[in-house]
């Protein structure tokens, strides 16, 4: 690059006449389009619904479940009063070692950095 002249303007003044135009245009030709707040809003409304939806879903299926499970355990219950502790004792133990195995060996993990 060319050393300027000890008598040239002060920098910005020397940028804006060599560079000045170029830029610009440069900036008119690539300026990023901004979505309108409308468009914003529209996401966002579509996004709640969807999520309200999802949620409703995801409600009616665990009631539905609920009721089976719940329906079936009486059933148990009424059918054979020894096979129903049995069989809530095998759940639990079932449910201590799922536990135990997806979360019992979380302690010694350390940060990654």
């Amino acid at each position: 690059m060319k050393k300027k002249p000890s008598n040239s303007p002060d920098d910005q003044q020397w940028f804006d006449e060599r560079l000045g135009d170029a830029i610009r245009r440069f900036d008119e030709n690539h300026l990023p389009e901004t979505a309108e707040l409308q468009a914003f809003e529209q996401l966002v409304l579509a996004h709640k619904q969807g999520l309200k939806k999802k949620l409703w879903k995801e409600l009616l299926l665990f009631w539905l479940t609920s009721c089976f499970i719940f329906g079936s355990m009486m059933w148990v219950l009424e059918q054979n009063w020894v096979g129903f502790p049995v069989m809530q004792a095998v759940i639990a133990a079932g449910g201590i070692i799922i536990a135990l195995m997806k979360f019992g060996n979380r302690t010694g993990i350390k940060w990654k950095s």
